[in-house]
C-alpha cells in the first residue's frame, strides 16, 4: 500500500509540472533578454479585434452620414413649402392685409435660404479619406494692420455722376440692389422699398436687370423706360426740367398706382369720378400719402433753398437766410451741406415708383437740415497757421486737431489737403522720441474731407530702433453716420548721421533774385487760394519755360514764400511746411497745358510722396517753390514740387499723382 500511494503522488505532480508547462492566453511575458513574441493566435486575435473596431466605426458613419443626408432633405422640402407659401402669400397681398405674418414668413425664408448658402454637403465619395486636424494653437504671424473703420457701409459710385439728380438716384439704387441681393435683408425694408415694383417676384429676370443699370456709364440710363412711374404725391412736378421753350418736361409714362396696391380703383371702375380727396386717402392708407420728390425735384428743392450744386457735389455751400434784425434786407450765414450725410437720411425712407426712387418732401426737409454745417469763418479768420496743424491728445496714440481744418478756396467745398497733411506729421511727431527726424511721408488720400468736422488721428507704432522709427497714421472724422476715412500714410524718421558717404544737391531752375516785386501772385481762377492766403505771403518769380514741340513738362513755375506767423518747435516747422507744399501742385498739369481748372470735373489728389532733406528748416524765411509736371494720361498727371533755401539747396521734394478728368465734351489739350 505504500507503494500505491507513493506513485499516485508522483503521477498528481507529474500531471501538475505539464500543466505549468503550458502557455497561458493573454498577453506574453517579456523576458529580461529579449523583447515580446507574439504567437501566430495571437497575431490573429488583434487583426479580428481591429477589423471589428474599424467596420463598427464605418458603421457609425454610414449611419451618421444617412441621417444628415435624410435631414438636408427635409431642409430642401421645407425650403420649397415656405418659398410656395411666400409666393402664394405675395399673390394672394397678404402683405397688404397681414404684414406682420408676411414679414414672419419673409424672414423663415430667409433663414432657410442662409442656411442653403451655407453649403453644408456630405460626398460619400469623401468618407475613404483621412480628416485632417487642425492644431488646436496655430502659429500666428505677427502683423500690423491698420484698425477696421467703425462703418460698415459699402462703397458708392455715385460721387462719380455730373449731377446731383443721377448721384441721388445711384445712390439709392445701390442701396436697393445691396437690400435685393442680402437675404439677411429686414424684410420690412424689403417691402418699403419695393412694394411698388411688382417685377421682384421673380427675382432670377430682375437680378440681371439691375446690375445692367448699375454697371452703365454717365450717359447710360439708370431706370428701364418701359416701366411705369407712379407720381404719388405729385412726384416729378414740383421742381421738373424745362426744354429750350421753357415747357416743363415731366416723367414718361406717369400714372397712379392701382393694380399695384390692389386697392385703389381702377380706371375700368371709374376712376375719372373718384374724387382726389378720396384717392388722397387711399394712399394714406397705403402709407404713400402726402407731398413727394423724384430726384429731379429733390435737385430743385436744394437749389431753392441756396445750395450751390454748380461746383462741388460734396460738400456744396449753402446760403440759408436768416431773419432780419431790424432791417430792410435780410442777412445771411454761411453753412455747407454734408452731402454724404443727407443722401445717407434719404436712403433709409425712400420708395421706388415703380422705376425710380421717390423721396417724402417731409424727410427731404429734416434731412436737408439735418445735414447743414457751419463754416464758422469769423472764428477760422482769426486763427493762426499754429493753432489750424496743432494736435491735442485724445487717446493712446490718438490725436485730434485743435481746429477744423480749412478750405482752400473758393473752387473747392472740401478740406485742403495741406491741412491734413499737417495734421498727420503733427500726430506722428508726438509719439517719436527727440533726436529722430521726419524724412519720409507717404500716403493716399482715400476721400475729400468735411471743413465742418475736426480731423482725428490714430498712430500704429511699426518700427522703434535707435536709428529709425516709423508710424502708420490714418486720419479720419466722426460725423453723424459714422467714421470716415481720409487719409493714410507712413511717416519715417531717422537720426541725425555724422558720418556721410556723399554730400550734393539740386539747384534751383527758376531765376533766383532778391529784387522781386512783393506783389502777390495773380491767380487765373479768381479765390482759388482763398482761405490759405491768410497763412502765407507769396512772390513770383520769372518762370522758366523750355517748352519745345508740346513739352509741356518743360514748364516751370516758381515763387518765393514765407509764412506769416514765426513757428518755433521742428514738428510745427515740417507740418507747415508740408501744408505750403501741397499749395496748387494738383493744378500744375492743367495749368501748364493751359486749361482752367473750370473745364475740369474732377481734380484732386489721390497719392503724394514727401521728401525732407533737412529738418533745419525756418518757413519764417524766404524760401523758393518750384513746380511742374511730370506726364499726364488715362485722367491721371504727375507733378512734382520742390523747395529750395536761401542758399539754393533742396529741402524738401513732393510728388503727387493727380485725377484729373475733364468735362463732357471737352477734349485733351497738348
Amino acid at each position: 500500500m505504500p507503494d500505491a500511494s507513493q506513485e499516485q503522488l508522483n503521477h498528481s505532480s507529474s500531471i501538475k509540472s505539464r500543466l505549468r508547462s503550458v502557455k497561458r492566453v493573454g498577453r506574453p511575458r517579456i523576458e529580461a533578454n529579449g523583447p515580446a513574441i507574439l504567437s501566430e493566435d495571437r497575431r490573429t486575435q488583434v487583426r479580428r479585434a481591429q477589423k471589428t473596431y474599424r467596420l463598427k466605426k464605418e458603421a457609425v458613419f454610414r449611419q451618421t452620414l444617412a441621417r444628415v443626408t435624410d435631414l438636408e432633405e427635409k431642409l430642401r422640402r421645407l425650403s420649397d413649402q415656405v418659398a410656395s407659401t411666400c409666393e402664394a402669400a405675395t399673390e394672394a397681398r397678404l402683405q397688404l392685409s397681414h404684414p406682420d405674418i408676411y414679414a414672419r414668413l419673409a424672414q423663415i425664408r430667409g433663414v432657410l435660404i442662409e442656411q442653403d448658402m451655407l453649403g453644408y454637403n456630405f460626398d460619400q465619395s469623401e468618407s475613404s479619406r483621412e480628416i485632417q486636424q487642425v492644431p488646436p494653437n496655430p502659429p500666428r504671424r505677427r502683423q500690423h494692420s491698420l484698425p477696421r473703420p467703425v462703418s460698415t457701409r459699402g462703397h458708392t459710385y455715385s460721387f462719380q455722376e455730373g449731377r446731383f439728380a443721377r448721384r441721388l438716384q445711384r445712390y439709392c439704387l445701390e442701396h436697393a440692389f445691396n437690400l435685393f441681393i442680402d437675404p439677411r435683408s429686414n424684410p420690412q425694408q424689403v417691402y418699403r422699398v419695393f412694394r411698388l415694383v411688382p417685377c421682384i417676384q421673380d427675382k432670377a429676370k430682375m437680378q440681371p436687370r439691375f446690375e445692367q443699370l448699375l454697371r452703365g456709364g454717365a450717359e447710360s440710363p439708370l431706370e428701364v423706360p418701359g416701366l411705369p412711374f407712379y407720381g404719388v404725391g405729385g412726384a416729378g412736378t414740383h421742381y421738373p426740367d424745362k426744354d429750350e421753350l421753357g415747357t416743363p418736361i415731366h416723367p414718361k409714362n406717369m400714372r397712379m398706382p392701382r393694380r399695384v396696391l390692389g386697392i385703389l380703383p381702377s380706371s375700368r371702375s371709374g376712376d375719372e369720378s373718384t374724387s382726389l380727396g378720396d384717392r388722397a386717402r387711399l394712399l394714406e392708407i397705403c402709407g404713400l400719402g402726402g407731398q413727394w420728390f423724384d430726384s429731379r425735384d429733390v435737385e430743385g428743392y436744394l437749389t431753392q433753398h441756396g445750395v450751390d450744386l454748380q461746383r462741388s457735389s460734396l460738400f456744396p455751400t449753402v446760403r440759408v437766410a436768416k431773419k432780419p434784425s431790424g432791417r430792410m434786407r435780410s442777412e445771411y450765414g454761411s453753412y455747407a451741406l454734408d452731402v454724404e450725410h443727407f443722401l445717407w437720411r434719404l436712403a433709409h425712407g425712400f420708395v421706388i415708383l415703380g422705376r425710380a426712387p421717390g423721396f417724402r418732401m417731409i424727410d427731404v426737409n429734416a434731412a436737408f437740415h439735418a445735414s447743414l454745417r457751419p463754416l464758422g469763418t469769423a472764428q477760422r479768420t482769426m486763427a493762426t497757421l499754429q493753432d489750424q496743424i496743432a494736435v491735442e491728445p485724445l487717446g493712446p496714440d490718438r490725436f485730434i486737431s485743435l481746429l477744423p481744418p480749412t478750405r482752400m478756396g473758393d473752387l473747392a467745398d472740401w478740406v485742403y489737403g495741406g491741412n491734413i497733411l499737417a495734421i498727420a506729421i503733427s500726430a506722428a511727431y508726438a509719439t517719436t522720441n527727440p533726436g529722430h527726424h521726419l524724412y519720409s511721408l507717404n500716403g493716399h488720400f482715400v476721400r475729400p474731407a468735411s471743413p465742418s468736422l475736426k480731423l482725428i488721428c490714430q498712430v500704429e507704432r511699426i518700427r522703434d530702433t535707435r536709428i529709425f522709427q516709423t508710424r502708420h497714421l490714418r486720419v479720419y472724422q466722426e460725423g453723424p453716420t459714422g467714421e470716415q476715412l481720409c487719409l493714410l500714410a507712413t511717416a519715417d524718421f531717422h537720426i541725425d548721421e555724422t558720418r556721410e558717404m556723399v554730400n550734393y544737391s539740386a539747384r534751383p531752375q527758376s531765376a533766383h533774385t532778391d529784387a522781386v516785386p512783393a506783389a502777390t501772385a495773380g491767380i487765373q481762377e479768381s479765390g482759388l487760394y482763398k482761405y490759405i492766403n491768410r497763412f502765407v505771403e507769396v512772390q513770383t518769380l520769372p518762370a522758366t519755360n523750355r517748352k519745345a514741340q508740346g513739352d509741356i513738362t518743360g514748364i516751370i513755375s516758381a515763387e518765393r514764400f514765407r509764412l506769416q506767423t514765426p513757428l518755433g518747435s521742428e514738428p510745427a516747422q515740417l507740418a507747415a511746411l508740408a501744408f505750403y507744399m501741397d499749395r496748387g501742385l494738383a493744378y500744375i498739369p492743367a495749368n501748364h497745358a493751359g486749361r482752367s481748372l473750370l473745364d475740369a470735373s474732377a481734380c484732386a489728389t489721390l497719392d503724394f510722396a514727401l521728401r525732407v532733406m533737412t529738418h533745419r528748416v525756418d518757413v519764417g524765411k524766404w524760401l523758393v517753390s518750384e513746380q511742374q509736371t511730370c506726364a499726364a494720361g488715362g485722367a491721371r498727371a504727375v507733378s512734382e514740387g520742390r523747395v529750395f533755401d536761401d542758399g539754393g539747396r533742396l529741402v524738401a521734394v513732393m510728388t503727387q499723382t493727380t485725377i484729373l478728368r475733364p468735362k463732357l465734351g471737352e477734349r485733351a489739350k497738348v
